[in-house]
């Protein structure tokens, strides 16, 4: 968690500099969360032509990126202090759909962040990713819970309609009789 490849000088020369006098690591690895978040844009539209060294393209020319950019560009500068750092590859977010009583979790909601490791502390989470300029939710986001509950209803009750189901059936009408009858 300390191996760094070949660097561009510039990168490690950042980091201490965004480090600056901070005398703990857990600072330093706040420093450069915040410098992050707060000096680059997030974007999706990047150059389909891949420059010869992607993360000093980043912090020194485009400055805007995806999490990967983020998260790769902190691991890297606290990996340069001696701090040991991960990039994490997941998904954060999702949305709670009331019709189906799940969280939906789309391919929109991979993200990659952080983690930095402190002695006496272990591993602890940082997001260097700035949020996204596009809004999240538009007029079509509860026709999508719609879609997704029809076709969560669809692998439910015919796709995975089994016999286990068969004979949950009679015992689930029979309490919601009983149920509206005696309240």
């Amino acid at each position: 968690y300390l191996q760094v490849p070949v660097l561009d000088p510039r990168i490690p020369r950042l980091a201490q500099q965004v480090a600056g006098p901070l005398d703990n690591s857990y600072d330093k690895a706040a420093a450069i969360e915040s410098f992050l978040r707060s000096h680059y844009g997030y974007t999706l539209q990047l150059s389909r032509t891949m420059p010869r060294d992607p993360l000093a393209d980043f912090l020194f020319e485009r400055k805007r990126g995806h999490c990967e950019y983020f998260a790769s560009a902190m691991a890297i500068m606290l990996r340069t202090l001696n701090i040991p750092s991960r990039v994490v590859n997941g998904f954060s977010g999702g949305e709670f759909n009331d019709l189906t009583s799940q969280y939906v979790i789309r391919a929109s909601d991979a993200h990659s962040w952080v983690e930095a490791y402190f002695p006496g502390s272990g591993w602890m989470t940082f997001d260097p990713t700035p949020p996204s300029a596009s809004p999240s939710h538009t007029g079509w986001g509860r026709i999508a819970l719609y879609a997704d509950a029809v076709s969560s209803f669809w692998r439910e009750w015919v796709v995975n309609y089994d016999a286990a189901h068969q004979q949950g059936v009679p015992a689930t009408a029979t309490d919601q009789g009983r149920h509206a009858v005696f309240g």
